[in-house]
């Protein structure tokens, strides 16, 4: 039996170095019934030549160019409205699957009929040369979800496309965070199940990506706790501030005062190990921007 049609929606900017390899993993997939949308979201360097170009090679790849950049929750969307698949996957054009990734999450979600959505295992690959490998909790409670981005990015994501329509896709008011907005409305629509398989390769480097942009972390953080908040305890609205608080602390344009002051608030008002981990990352880089500033 055939089985359904899965979109693949890759939104793309300016990274025509990076792009082909991450198309090349959509196209080596062993589930074959697919159909690749590349959202070209105003690219002024070499995409619309490289994609024209490997559009002709597969008559799976759609390309869709916006006139005016939508960033990335704007282009996914332009790219859901474009699809046909029953099914609907996500790429960063700067990470990539492994070839069995989108058989091994379409196995999983018919293996469970309650299941909207699935994530799953990634291997993290750092500047440095080093990688990790990422495990992902299974049977994730909505509860965890709204403590933190426990499924990982949009690259893991396989769901379904009449739950997806009826949420809505992304959320293009966040900054950042999307895809752990997204994952929150999938959790409340349904369950999300998570291969144990490691199936995409996640590109943590240092160019342009949102992780890497405080301010556009800080700005998502305070739209998930305004949106979400009446579903949080008071424990857990304590946890979100004090990690915005700790965002803020890594905002190297603020004054050292400022950030010395937030980063103690952060942990006057979080658990012991969170605490720890927060006075961990930030004090060598306060520490270091002192010296640097005198």
């Amino acid at each position: 039996m055939k089985t359904p049609l899965v979109s693949v929606v890759m939104p793309t900017h300016n990274r025509a170095a990076l792009l082909g390899h991450a198309i090349r993993s959509v196209l080596e997939q062993t589930e074959t019934n697919i159909e690749l949308i590349v959202v070209d979201d105003a690219s002024t360097d070499g995409t619309p030549e490289l994609l024209r170009r490997l559009a002709n090679s597969d008559s799976r790849i759609k390309i869709l160019r916006n006139s005016e950049s939508l960033g990335g929750g704007g282009a996914r969307n332009a790219g859901i409205s474009a699809s046909s698949g029953e099914w609907i996957a996500f790429l960063d054009d700067d990470d990539e699957w492994v070839p069995t990734k989108l058989r091994y999450q379409l196995d999983k979600l018919n293996a469970c009929p309650s299941a909207v959505a699935c994530s799953c295992n990634f291997e993290q690959h750092f500047p440095s040369g080093i990688s990790r490998i990422v495990r992902l909790p299974e049977n994730v409670a909505l509860y965890q979800l709204l403590r933190g981005s426990v499924l990982g990015g949009a690259s893991m994501c396989l769901c379904s496309r009449e739950v997806l329509s009826k949420i809505g896709g992304f959320d293009t008011k966040f900054k950042s965070g999307q895809d752990w907005d997204l994952w929150v409305r999938l959790r409340q629509e349904g369950d999300i199940v998570v291969c144990n398989e490691t199936l995409v390769k996640y590109q943590a480097h240092d160019g342009l990506r949102i992780t890497n942009n405080m301010r556009s972390q800080y700005l998502g953080a305070r739209r998930f706790y305004f949106k979400y908040r009446q579903q949080m305890d008071l424990s857990l609205r304590r946890f979100k501030i004090a990690h915005s608080c700790f965002i803020m602390s890594r905002q190297y344009e603020r004054s050292l005062r400022s950030r010395f002051r937030y980063l103690t608030l952060s942990l006057c008002h979080s658990p012991l190990l969170v605490g720890l981990s927060y006075a961990k990352s930030s004090f060598p880089r306060l520490i270091k921007d002192f010296f640097l500033r005198k």
